[in-house]
């Protein structure tokens, strides 16, 4: 599958998946754009593996749901809970929705990645 082929499955994974919470089509694609590259740089491939596909799809409704859940104000992990008098303690207020799609995530991501990665011979 070529590179411009896994964008557009991609996107069109993800509007089926979260067809109510993406009004811009454009971020989405620019997100799937730069998932695809770097796949394709960690992997030294030039064509899409297409198995990938719902992999990146899941990858990008995680992000989706992540921001959603930023711009509702949803606190972020538990850092501290006491039981007598109930006190919650968060790591962080919010997940700041810039930093979502992060090395972390890709990390995540990198052992389905390296069944497909190509040895490169220096």
């Amino acid at each position: 599958m070529t590179r411009d082929e896994a964008i557009q499955a991609i996107t069109e994974k993800v509007q089926l998946r979260k067809a109510q919470q993406i009004t811009d089509t454009a971020n989405l694609t620019f997100f799937a754009e730069k998932l695809v590259v770097d796949i394709l740089d960690y992997c030294h491939r030039d064509d899409f593996p297409p198995s990938l596909v719902y992999t990146v799809a899941d990858l990008i409704c995680k992000r989706i749901d992540d921001e959603v859940k930023a711009v509702a104000g949803a606190p972020g992990p538990l850092k501290r809970l006491q039981q007598n008098d109930t006190t919650y303690e968060w790591a962080v207020n919010a997940a700041n929705a810039a930093g979502l799609l992060s090395d972390a995530d890709f990390d995540s991501i990198k052992p389905k990645l390296n069944r497909w990665r190509k040895v490169v011979w220096s």
